[in-house]
């Protein structure tokens, strides 16, 4: 009975290897009578492990002990297992975990020599770093609260930097798990108890970064901000933005990229935690600030160039090479990106989950945009074994987006959208959720779903972040004209056209759609308006950025840029080039497989020739239309064309209504 209540403070099995190992640690004869209770079928002997039975064989073994008796037996086997624990080294961590387990089962209160106190708290500081180490932040946080549940009252006094430690790693975990409450609770007593202002930056950083996750980021802008003063680093802004990258791309003139990747290593601690700040307003600033981004990454190149790098430099190097790009110097951003993916062989992976996103982002506008899929996979995946569920959310975000953009399925979207949904609010990631529920908003209309969606804090957020209201007014203008609302579209790309300019530094995926819907639009209502020439302008723009596009990348552009072209032609009247030009963008559009894309292509030239009152051409076209629209899966759209037509077509001759007569347009469902 004696080694079955042992055996039940262990869980329902054991491996005989931890058994022996406890057999001597206890000085206890535990096999033998182990192997008498299989013999009884109390237990299970099976690849080299003892099972009870049942579960209530368990239950009643471990109940035969009283409350008092459970505490003091778990106590004890965790205090026998400790020295193992600390002895097993790198190979061998189930003894660490186990011992740490049998002591928080015991608690606080089964502690009997105060020195124990903090041998316990430590060994879950040694646990809690072994499971962040395996990915898992709920396991870690829970190992790092049972420590701190286990030190005395005065051991900010007693075991300075036994505490600091505990808090600041709790702290980053209930960061990654989004327990916002934990966070600042453990936050206050840092604050309030560190000995410096340095031993106080990590856990400032942290409380930074829960700022920028939620809806306070200019908040957290200027926290992050104020601190750098306080470390004696100015961004120095008062110079042009010109200015500064010039004296950026020059330093970096004088260093190939081979003395870039051998540059030294970071050592000092607190320019260490500076980078960390720093690459925190990267990404805060290119939401809302995008005129500071080339400060910001600047500091980070000069920082890393003059102290050695330090795990957060690729991300100053993967931001240029964002900036640049979207400045319209693709080859180069392409290789300060690329630069930046290397740069994480030689400084670590810390910051690889925004590295591969960013650089991402770049890549699309040289490679096939199908292709980034599978590396924004590799970012997320990088970012949730970092515990950084910011930039996995990013990732997914940004993914997502990119799957829009290369034509997947609508009803795929739709997953994808459920999954992000789930995580960014276990998370309490309420920018990212605004963002991608705007687009979910546009992805049931077109489904010809019902279901409303509604956006948290929307109100809150559209007012406070530029990028976010950039992308409100962006997707009100995309679907009133997917769905021909002339002046929804022009009043809300009259509104996004008023703040594009203060959002998003880098070159992002969602630039493309930015340029070929606006741009359409634009054409569409010079056709319309008596100030015709400022969206003459505007669409030419977007037309020669989408051309510049082509010129790096054929495969996802080319369709684009003939389909401005076309309607440019259109409403200049140069009907023969506008014919030709439709044809070409189908053409591009079903060779490098965008089936959305062929769909609109064939959508618009469908107006054109029914403006022309070239009615079967015109047919046709709404025709092979909706057959691309009902692959895409947007069955709401389909509807509404078919609608349009129905009406349009009412009076046509017969041979243009027969399509209408034999069902070969019809609603979808």
């Amino acid at each position: 009975k004696a080694s079955l209540c042992v055996l039940s403070c262990f869980g329902s099995s054991a491996e005989t290897a931890f058994i022996k190992t406890l057999e001597r640690l206890l000085q206890k004869t535990l096999l033998n009578n182990l192997d008498a209770a299989v013999e009884e079928g109390l237990l299970d002997k099976k690849d080299g492990r003892y099972h009870f039975s049942h579960d209530r064989i368990q239950e009643a073994a471990y109940n035969m002990l009283n409350f008092v008796d459970q505490g003091r037996f778990h106590f004890s086997y965790g205090m026998a297992l400790a020295p193992l624990a600390y002895a097993a080294g790198k190979g061998d961590d189930s003894i660490l975990l186990t011992a740490a387990n049998q002591l928080n089962l015991a608690g606080p209160e089964a502690v009997q020599d105060k020195s124990q106190n903090a041998t316990v708290a430590n060994l879950n500081l040694q646990a809690g770093k072994k499971a962040m180490e395996m990915s898992d932040f709920v396991l870690a946080y829970s190992y790092f609260d049972n420590g701190i549940s286990f030190l005395r009252k005065k051991h900010w006094e007693e075991h300075y930097k036994l505490s600091l430690e505990l808090f600041d790693l709790a702290a980053r975990c209930a960061l990654t798990n989004g327990d916002i409450v934990s966070l600042k609770l453990l936050s206050e007593q840092v604050i309030a108890y560190g000995r410096s202002y340095e031993d106080k930056l990590n856990i400032l950083y942290l409380v930074t970064c829960s700022l920028a996750f939620s809806s306070k980021l200019p908040e957290s802008i200027e926290k992050g901000l104020d601190i750098l003063a306080n470390l004696g680093i100015d961004l120095q802004e008062s110079r042009s933005t010109e200015v500064c990258v010039q004296e950026t791309t020059t330093l970096l003139s004088t260093r190939t990229d081979d003395e870039i990747l051998n540059t030294r290593q970071m050592t000092d601690p607190t320019m260490i935690m500076a980078m960390k700040f720093l690459t925190k307003l990267e990404f805060g600033m290119t939401q809302t600030k995008p005129r500071s981004v080339p400060f910001v990454t600047q500091k980070m190149i000069e920082l890393s160039l003059a102290k050695g790098m330090s795990p957060m430099s690729p991300i100053g190097f993967v931001y240029l090479g964002s900036f640049m790009s979207k400045r319209g110097d693709i080859i180069s951003g392409y290789r300060y990106v690329k630069l930046a993916l290397s740069l994480l062989d030689k400084v670590g992976k810390e910051s690889a989950g925004e590295v591969i996103c960013i650089a991402t982002q770049v890549k699309i506008f040289v490679e096939p945009i199908q292709a980034a899929l599978e590396y924004h996979d590799d970012g997320y995946a990088a970012s949730m074994v970092a515990g950084d569920v910011s930039n996995a959310l990013l990732n997914t975000t940004l993914k997502d987006a990119c799957m829009y953009v290369a034509g997947v399925k609508l009803q795929t979207m739709q997953e994808e959208y459920d999954t992000f949904e789930r995580l960014a609010k276990k998370n309490n990631h309420s920018i990212f959720l605004a963002q991608v529920k705007q687009m979910q908003r546009d992805v049931l209309r077109l489904i010809g779903s019902d279901e409303e969606v509604t956006i948290p804090e929307e109100e809150k957020l559209v007012a406070s972040n530029n990028s976010v209201l950039k992308t409100f007014c962006f997707r009100k203008a995309y679907i009133s004209f997917m769905f021909r609302s002339y002046d929804d579209a022009k009043e809300h790309v009259s509104k996004f056209y008023d703040c594009r300019e203060n959002a998003w530094a880098n070159l992002m995926v969602t630039h493309i759609n930015h340029a070929l819907h606006t741009g359409l639009i634009s054409f569409w209502v010079a056709r319309k308006s008596r100030d015709a020439q400022k969206w003459y302008d505007r669409g030419n723009e977007c037309k020669m950025t989408l051309k510049i596009w082509a010129e790096s990348s054929q495969w996802t552009f080319e369709n684009k840029w003939y389909l401005l072209e076309a309607e440019e032609s259109f409403s200049h009247n140069d009907y023969e080039a506008a014919k030709s030009f439709y044809k070409q963008a189908i053409s591009s559009a079903k060779l490098h497989k965008f089936v959305h894309e062929e769909a609109l292509a064939y959508e618009l030239a469908a107006y054109f020739y029914l403006e022309l009152g070239e009615m079967e051409q015109s047919m046709e076209y709404f025709l092979a239309a909706h057959e691309r629209y009902h692959e895409w899966g947007a069955f709401g759209k389909c509807n509404s064309l078919f609608e349009f037509v129905k009406s349009s077509f009412s009076q046509a001759s017969s041979t243009v209504t027969t399509s209408l007569r034999h069902g070969e347009f019809s609603r979808s469902g």
